[in-house]
Formats: C-alpha cells, sequence, structure tokens
C-alpha cells in the first residue's frame, strides 16, 4: 500500500488535534469540577440528573412551606395560650364575685377588671400574622374578623375557610382556624340564649339589645329550640300611646308571657320564658329583635354577661340567687370554653408535629439524592488529573515523532 507524503502529515496532524481535544475536555472538566460538560457526552446520566435536580427543587419549596406553616401555627398558638390564661383570670374573679360578703361596690371593681380582660381578649382574637393578615379570620385575612356593634355584642365579620398548605406530594395541613370555630361556636354548660337586631331596623333608631342573663334555666330548657321575636308597634296600640313592643314566639307567632303592647323607655328590662335582657335606643315601630335559644355561647358573650351581671344585680334575695345562677354558668362556660381552646392547641400541635417529621423526611431523602447527584456528576479529582498527565504524555509523543516524521524526505537519502 502506497502512502503519500500528505497522507503523512494528515494522519500526524489529525492525532495530534484528537490528542489536543482530549486535553482540552480534560482540562475543562477539572475546571468544571463535572464528569461530563453536555448532556451529549452521558445522556442517560445527564437525563437522571436533570430528574434528581427536580425532586431537589420540589423539596426545597416543601421545607419553605413548612417553615410557613410553623411560623403561621406558631402565631396561632401562642394567641390561644395567652386567651387561655385571660380565660383563666376570669374565671378566678367570677369566683371572687361569688363570696357573698362582697358588697355591690366591690363586684363592681372585679366587673371593670373583667372589662379590661374582654379588651384584651379582644385584641388576641384580632391579632395578626407577621404578613399582617388576621390569625382567625378564615380566607377573609384582610377583613378584621371580630367587632363590637351598636348593641354592645361581638360579631364574626370573617368566613369559616381554612387554608391548606402542601408539606409534601401526599401530605398537607391547615395553617388557620376559623374563629367562628375557636371562640363563637363553644358549647355551653347549659341551654341559653343570643340575641340580635333584625336587619331591616331603621339605622337612625339606632336600637340595640343587651346581653342578658338566664335566671330560670328550666323555663330556658322547655322553651328550647323555640326563639322569640320582640316587635315595637305603633303608639296607637298602647294604652297610654307611647313606643311599645309585643314578644312573640316565632314558631307559631304566638304572645309569650302575655307581654303585648308594654310600653317602652330606653333601658327597659324585660325578663321572659327564664330569659332577661335590656333594649336601648329609640326603636321605631317595625323594628324588630330575634332572641335565639341555642346550646352554644361565644366566649365574648359568657364574658360579658359575668361582667354586666356583676354591675346591675343588687343585693335583694332574688339579685342574689340571679347571682348565684350566673356565677355558676360563667364558671362552667369558663370551663368549656377553656376546654375548646385547648382542644384546638391540641390539634395546631399535631400539624406542627406533621411538619417537623415531614422536615426530616425532606432533609433524609435530600441528603441521599444528593450524593446520588454528586456520583453521577461530580469529577473524581485524582482519576482526571491522572488521565490529563497521560493525555498530555500522547500529545507530547504525538507532536516529538511528528516533528522528526515532518523532516523525513526521499530527497534526503538520494545522493
Amino acid at each position: 500500500m502506497r502512502i503519500s507524503t500528505s497522507q503523512i502529515h494528515d494522519a500526524a496532524i489529525a492525532g495530534m488535534l484528537d490528542a489536543t481535544k482530549q486535553v482540552t475536555k480534560t482540562q475543562q472538566q477539572i475546571a468544571a469540577g463535572r464528569k461530563f460538560l453536555t448532556p451529549a457526552d452521558d445522556p442517560v446520566a445527564a437525563s437522571r440528573i436533570v430528574r434528581i435536580d427536580q425532586e431537589i427543587a420540589i423539596r426545597d419549596q416543601y421545607r419553605r412551606n413548612i417553615d410557613l406553616v410553623t411560623n403561621q401555627l406558631g402565631i396561632e398558638d401562642g394567641t390561644l395560650s395567652q386567651a387561655v390564661e385571660v380565660l383563666q383570670r376570669t374565671r378566678e374573679l367570677a369566683l371572687q364575685a361569688g363570696n357573698g360578703a362582697l358588697s355591690p361596690q366591690d363586684r363592681a371593681s372585679l366587673a371593670a377588671e373583667i372589662d379590661t380582660r374582654f379588651d384584651e381578649l379582644m385584641a388576641l382574637m384580632n391579632s395578626r400574622t407577621a404578613s399582617g393578615e388576621y390569625v382567625f379570620a378564615g380566607f377573609r385575612g384582610d377583613t378584621k374578623p371580630f367587632s363590637v356593634d351598636g348593641s354592645n355584642s361581638v360579631k364574626f365579620l370573617g368566613d369559616d375557610g381554612q387554608r391548606f398548605v402542601q408539606l409534601s406530594a401526599t401530605s398537607s395541613v391547615p395553617i388557620n382556624d376559623s374563629g367562628r370555630r375557636v371562640f363563637m361556636d363553644v358549647p355551653s354548660a347549659a341551654t341559653t340564649f343570643a340575641m340580635r337586631p333584625h336587619p331591616d331596623n331603621d339605622v337612625e333608631g339606632q336600637a340595640s339589645i343587651g346581653n342578658g342573663v338566664v335566671v330560670d334555666q328550666e323555663r330556658v330548657n322547655e322553651f328550647y329550640p323555640d326563639d322569640l321575636v320582640i316587635e315595637f308597634r305603633p303608639p296607637s296600640e298602647s294604652v297610654n300611646g307611647v313606643a311599645n313592643f309585643t314578644v312573640r314566639r316565632m314558631s307559631d307567632n304566638r304572645v309569650v308571657d302575655g307581654l303585648q303592647n308594654i310600653d317602652y323607655a330606653p333601658g327597659t328590662t324585660v325578663a321572659v320564658a327564664g330569659m332577661q335582657f335590656r333594649m336601648y335606643g329609640e326603636p321605631q315601630p317595625g323594628d324588630r329583635f330575634i332572641v335565639e335559644t341555642t346550646q352554644r355561647q361565644s366566649i365574648p358573650e359568657t364574658v360579658q354577661r359575668l361582667s354586666e351581671g356583676l354591675k346591675n344585680l343588687g343585693t335583694s334575695t332574688e339579685d342574689q340567687e340571679d347571682l348565684r345562677s350566673l356565677i355558676d354558668s360563667s364558671v362552667a362556660n369558663l370551663d368549656s370554653a377553656m376546654e375548646s381552646v385547648l382542644q384546638v392547641r391540641a390539634e395546631i400541635g399535631a400539624r406542627l408535629n406533621t411538619a417537623e417529621a415531614s422536615t426530616q423526611l425532606h432533609e433524609d431523602v435530600t441528603l441521599a439524592s444528593k450524593e446520588l447527584l454528586s456520583t453521577l456528576r461530580d469529577l473524581d479529582y485524582a482519576e482526571a488529573v491522572s488521565l490529563l498527565e497521560l493525555q498530555s504524555f500522547v500529545l507530547e509523543a504525538a507532536q516529538s515523532s511528528y516533528a522528526r516524521i515532518s523532516q523525513l524526505s526521499l530527497f534526503n537519502v538520494l545522493r
């Protein structure tokens, strides 16, 4: 086989270029710390690396979610812990108020502290997160969840929504609890009642109804589950030609306890079906109040009723009996309220445990993924340096041999 001079030069140059390419590639791998520089160098490993990187990124997001969960639930748990302390102090004040040796002035002093505790409780119920959202507003995080209306009743303006955060592909936990569930829908120790003005009432009259007390539990139990409607009638229906009201059953519209066309003045006390309360303002004919019997009583209402009773009940035998009944029911309802709050705290603790367990799982899996990723992608420097030395030797040998071969010529041997 004949080999021309040009073929010798071409083959030698090609060999040197290939050796140079290998040396350059190895140098780049060492500089980058990677086994391969492009997916084309190892398509299978490159595909696995992409999947592992995606998995690590997803788990990083889960860990950020867990941090959010931990922060949010930590704020809620701390708030509820303080709320329990407020309720515990209010319970102590209620027990002190049951001391028969106390004067009305002493009870008024206790009521003043209870009012302070009520304000503290309202502040806790309207707590915010670090981002400015209200803790107990449900989905309506930008809406103040609790407010006191003109009748001194606490209204819940949030909703019942719970926001869930994903902790893993198969696990998620709620990061909030609705204030309605925590503070409003609390089981009462006995059947009680709640009051509200009808939404169609005349606004200018500013009619309102105060928090009442149960004065005859047996009668309230008998009346439940029926409700009352208090309707203000025209002055022409009153014997004295003044503002008046009629109390009826909601179920069949019958007049209750003969309370029909009763003369009204601001601050009028009404006692009906074992319930007692006061009405205020200047209601107009057609205005109505709804009195609903229920087996639930909100925490704010429990505190308000206790304070109002301590302020208004006197020293008569009847008032003292009402006071004892109020103290007993208040203590029982405060116990129920604390139990309800503690139940929510127990659920928060379970969620935090789930978040902690998920964190540990993500850390373990991420560590294993990074080890596999290192095996697939990271360069073995000792092996690479040895290979570079070999490739450099090959390149130097190719260059040296080419230098010698390039000097060969037939004319050099022809004399």
